[in-house]
Formats: C-alpha cells, sequence, structure tokens
C-alpha cells in the first residue's frame, strides 16, 4: 500500500500535465499573424549605439497557443536583442497568446559603424524565428550596420531617382553609397569621382511598384534615354561597385545584384578605372546606348561582364575574368570597338566573345536582325574551351552590310568546329577576318597563372610583342609603359621579374 499513493500522486500529477497540454493549440497547428514580415531599424548610426522597435504576433484563433521557442538565428556580426511577454532572450520557450490576443516583441539592435567594413555589414540583416513543433515562422531584422550614405533608405524591390543640381547628381567619397533597392538616372548626369565606393543590396523581387506581377533581379542603376552615368576612377582611386556584404567569404560570391543597366538612347556613358565585382551582369548596353569602358576590370559575374543589345560600345585596356557565362556578348548587332582588353574565359562553357546580328523572341521565336560593326586590335579572346569565339550571321555572309569584323594582332582561340560553323563562313578566318592574330592551342603560355586569377602575361606567354603600337593607348592597365615597336596583347604588358 505505500507505493499506492506515490503512484496516484505521479499519475494525477502527468493526467494533470496533460490536461494543460491540451488547454493550448500546440506544435504544427499553431496559426500566429505577424504585423510585420521585416522589421527595420532606419536610422543610421553615427557613433555606437542602438535603437528599439517592436511589433505584435497574433493568435487570431479561438483557443490559446503556445510557442515553443523564440531566437534570433544570428546571421549576422550585428547584435539583435529582443524581449518578448516580459522574457528576455536569447532565448524564450513556452510562449503563450491567448484566444484572439497577441503579445508585444520589442527588439533592439546595436552597432558600431566604426567597425572594419570587412567585418561589420552595411546592412545587417538576421531573422527572429518562432518554432512550433517543426513549423519554423520568422520576421526578417534588418539594420544598418556601417557609416554610409544610403540613398534608398530600407525598400527592398523600390526604385529611387536622385534630384540634380544643375543636371548632375555627385556621389560621395567621404563615405561609401550603399543602393538598396534600384537607382533610376533620367535628364540628369550622375557622376562618381575617384575613390567612390558604390555598393548594392540586392536579390529577387516580386514587382509590386508596377501591377505586382513578374519578378526582377533588384540592386542596379539604370540609365535612362536622358540620362548618363560617368564613373571616373584613377589608377591610384578607382570607382568600385561591389555587393554591400564585404566579408571575406562574399569577396568573390556572384549575382548578389543586378549590375549597370544603360537604356535605349543613353550616350556619353564611361567607365574609367572602374571595378565592378559581384553582378549579375557587369554591364547591360540596349539599343543605341553608347558606352566607353576605359582601364577597368569586371569579375566574378554570375552573367557576362558586357552585354549589348544594338549598342555602341568602346571597350579599351580592360580585363574581364571569372564570369560565369560569354564574357562579353554582342546580340542584335550594333557596334564594337574591343583594344588592348583581355577576355579570360576559364572554367565555364560558353564562349569569351559571342557576336551575332539577330536577336529571337523565345515566345513567338520570331527573328530581328540589325546591322554589326566589329574592330578587334591588340586583345586576347581566350578560355578553356575549344572555342572562345562564336559568330553568328543571320544571312550565312549574302549581305555583307550586316555583319563586317576586323580582328588584328590579337590571340584568339578557335578549333576546327568554329572554322565550320555558318556553313563554313568562316573558314578563311585568319585571312579573311583575323589578321596577324595567333590562334591559342592548348598548352600554349599565356598567363602567369589561371588558377590564381593571376592575368599577367609568362614571359614565355604567346601574346609577347604580337600587338601594334596604338598611340592613344600608350600605357597598359596598371599604368606601365607599352613597348612602342612591339607592343603585347592584351591589358596588361609583359614586366620583367625585379
Amino acid at each position: 500500500m505505500r507505493l499506492f499513493y506515490p503512484l496516484l500522486f505521479l499519475a494525477l500529477s502527468l493526467l494533470a500535465a496533460c490536461e494543460v497540454d491540451r488547454d493550448f493549440v500546440t506544435g504544427e497547428a499553431v496559426q500566429l499573424r505577424f504585423e510585420v514580415d521585416t522589421l527595420s531599424f532606419d536610422t543610421v548610426f553615427t557613433a555606437r549605439g542602438s535603437a528599439t522597435r517592436l511589433f505584435k504576433v497574433y493568435n487570431d484563433g479561438s483557443e490559446p497557443v503556445k510557442i515553443d521557442r523564440i531566437a534570433v538565428a544570428g546571421e549576422t556580426g550585428v547584435d539583435f536583442t529582443f524581449n518578448v511577454d516580459g522574457t528576455m532572450g536569447p532565448v524564450a520557450e513556452d510562449v503563450v497568446i491567448f484566444a484572439r490576443d497577441s503579445i508585444y516583441v520589442f527588439v533592439e539592435v546595436e552597432v558600431d559603424p566604426g567597425e572594419p567594413e570587412e567585418t561589420s555589414p552595411f546592412i545587417a540583416e538576421d531573422r527572429l524565428v518562432f518554432e512550433t513543433g517543426s513549423a519554423r515562422r520568422s520576421v526578417v531584422l534588418q539594420a544598418f550596420g556601417q557609416n554610409a550614405n544610403y540613398l534608398n533608405g530600407f525598400r527592398r524591390g523600390s526604385f529611387f531617382q536622385p534630384v540634380c543640381q544643375d543636371g548632375t547628381f555627385v556621389l560621395p567619397t567621404d563615405l561609401p553609397t550603399v543602393i538598396y533597392g534600384s537607382m533610376f538616372v533620367d535628364s540628369c548626369t550622375l557622376r562618381a569621382l575617384a575613390g567612390t565606393r558604390i555598393y548594392f543590396h540586392g536579390g529577387i523581387q516580386r514587382n509590386e511598384v508596377l501591377g505586382g506581377s513578374g519578378i526582377f533581379n533588384d540592386g542596379f542603376i539604370y540609365v535612362l534615354g536622358n540620362g548618363r552615368l560617368e564613373l571616373l576612377g584613377t589608377l591610384e582611386e578607382p570607382v568600385i561597385l561591389a555587393t554591400d556584404r564585404l566579408e571575406a567569404e562574399y569577396a568573390e560570391a556572384r549575382g548578389a545584384y543586378r549590375g549597370l543597366i544603360f537604356g535605349a538612347g543613353s550616350r556619353g556613358n564611361r567607365l574609367v578605372h572602374t571595378e565592378i565585382r559581384n553582378s549579375i551582369v557587369g554591364v547591360t548596353a540596349d539599343s543605341l546606348a553608347e558606352v566607353t569602358i576605359d582601364n577597368s576590370r569586371i569579375v566574378n559575374s554570375s552573367g557576362p561582364a558586357v552585354t549589348g543589345y544594338q549598342s555602341d560600345l568602346t571597350i579599351r585596356n580592360s580585363l574581364f575574368h571569372s564570369n560565369f557565362s560569354n564574357t562579353v556578348q554582342i546580340l542584335k548587332g550594333g557596334n564594337l570597338r574591343l583594344e588592348h582588353t583581355t577576355l579570360a574565359n576559364y572554367g565555364v562553357d560558353a564562349s569569351a566573345l559571342l557576336i551575332q546580328n539577330f536577336a529571337c523572341d523565345p515566345v513567338t521565336e520570331q527573328c530581328v536582325a540589325a546591322p554589326f560593326t566589329g574592330v578587334i586590335r591588340n586583345s586576347i579572346i581566350s578560355g578553356s574551351r575549344g572555342s572562345e569565339l562564336a559568330l553568328a550571321d543571320a544571312f550565312a555572309g549574302e549581305q555583307p552590310g550586316f555583319f563586317s569584323l576586323e580582328i588584328s594582332q590579337s590571340v584568339v582561340r578557335t578549333d576546327d568546329a568554329f572554322l565550320r560553323s555558318n556553313d563554313g563562313l568562316f573558314a578563311d578566318f585568319y585571312t579573311d577576318y583575323c589578321r596577324g592574330c595567333y590562334n591559342l592551342q592548348p598548352g600554349d603560355p599565356l598567363y602567369v597563372s589561371v588558377s590564381a586569377d593571376d592575368y599577367h602575361l609568362d614571359s614565355l606567354s604567346v601574346a609577347r610583342d604580337l600587338g601594334r603600337f596604338l598611340p592613344e593607348l600608350p600605357l597598359d592597365l596598371e599604368g606601365n609603359n607599352r613597348d612602342r615597336d612591339t607592343p603585347d596583347a592584351g591589358a596588361l604588358e609583359w614586366q620583367p621579374a625585379d
């Protein structure tokens, strides 16, 4: 009999516990409604400090619910803390919301904008996670983590247009500029001077501004027909465009933001000593847009470095590599001038240079042709494919005015399949189109180290002494003098070891 009472007491206790559990909706059956899906701290800190925001979580049901666990995911170095229903984090457990009631959640963020940029993100994003059984729901937490010129605040997927003074909007050089969302330039010249840093917070967004249909890639500067973009860096202080995540693990990230887009008819656009990193497409130029790229680098993109649609493109003294598609692609004709430029397209099943004088609608399958004129001098078109040059003439040479290409003193990688393409139109490529060129073969010495992304020329490089001196380009990408008698092909002149 002595065991009876303890066992009875234990049984009653377990029964009571079960009764308590049945008083609440738990696990995956819990339905919560959040006042916000994103909690933004839109204060720009000029010194170490904190800010507090709040939101409500609702239980719209007729029974009380129990939330198993609430915690910050801890996805960024910025310190987010919270207080829910009187319980201070970092973890709150068994949080009850009674029927048709709500609770307040207070969130505080503390930032030190003086931290190095590479260790403290400009826009810190984390999540406050609500766990009910195996279900996970979360509210995004966003805060400015660095001192910067934030042009568009926290409005993901929104569009911003600068207000110009006397027709020009000059970005500051003392602080980085962070573009959250996207910028349109119209009836204005957007100018960035030496040392300007532009960081993008981009991603896939739903188009809610224009009727809520479709999705698009956020994080771009779009230059409309009456607008102009001038990125005017110097050798010592280039203009830099990159993702806003500057931690070491993001250095070679691809596709973090859309890139630069030059709309139809935009003229006089210039990129000088500019570095574009981490984009989807570095530069996109639409019909009749005019873009000049000098002494610049476009690297680590998930798509092409440059795409032109019936546009006017001049690219000189520039190096494009680690672009996860065709490095430069010309669609629907246009004009291309490529001088002392290195296209390195390794490890990708695509072409370093694609040129075609037509474009086809993927829905209607209708194709439209437009004339193409190209001049390529003293350049390198290289990569790991058998042919890194892809040419397509809609008229197979029957209308010469629609496809005109002159290549000289350049390193080009082609194979037999290329020479047989377009019904043999390019069979005499190295006499009719590419004069003084070198057809790069597997094993030929070219760069110091492709695996290390070192595209300086090897001492035995086949690009050495191949060029013809261009008086307008006496210096290479790094400011070194070119040999006036026999300059090297590509953006970088070979330099003897110290």
